[in-house]
């Protein structure tokens, strides 16, 4: 993957995130207007913002993971640093990112089994009548999606530690 796609997929996952809370906002507001002015709620409204809050909230999960901006306990690779045990905190960032690359690939796994589940039982949500899977599915998609970022920040780690990171060539996403 290129640097220029990455920052592309970046550009479009940031405005995803501001399209769907602008959006839940706005349904919110009109719901809100529409149930204390009018007396009269919109039956759809609750069951969207759910499905919309779902998939902002894993998509959210990759665009934290892309600013580092997820809150950790650095306590471990403060000691180990002091202590001598590990020269920088790469190796530990890699330890770590490996051990959530695992849990997400399985996440990923068990999420494709729920939607496979899901879109077999054809079950549909009771305002919208849209398919129950398609909420479902950001667990799966937004999870792999969060692996690969992990894939490249474990690949830029090594690169780091074997001295090899040059800013040109380095592929964030």
């Amino acid at each position: 993957m290129t640097k220029k796609m990455g920052q592309a997929y970046n550009a479009i996952e940031k405005n995803i995130l501001l399209l769907s809370l602008t959006t839940m906002v706005i349904v919110a507001f009109t719901q809100v207007v529409m149930r204390y002015v009018f007396n009269n709620s919109l039956s759809w409204s609750e069951e969207f913002l759910r499905y919309l809050f779902i998939w902002f909230s894993w998509i959210g999960v990759s665009a934290g993971l892309k600013d580092n901006e997820h809150l950790r306990v650095e306590l471990l690779s403060t000691s180990f640093i002091k202590r001598g045990f590990l020269k920088s905190n790469e190796i530990l960032q890699i330890i770590v990112s490996l051990i959530w690359l695992a849990t997400t690939l399985i996440v990923v796994y068990y999420g494709y089994q729920v939607v496979s589940s899901q879109m077999n039982l054809k079950v549909v949500t009771p305002a919208m009548r849209i398919p129950v899977w398609i909420g479902y599915l950001s667990v799966p998609v937004c999870s792999l999606i969060v692996g690969i970022r992990l894939i490249t920040d474990i690949l830029g780690c090594v690169k780091k530690i074997f001295g090899k990171s040059d800013n040109k060539s380095e592929v964030t996403i």
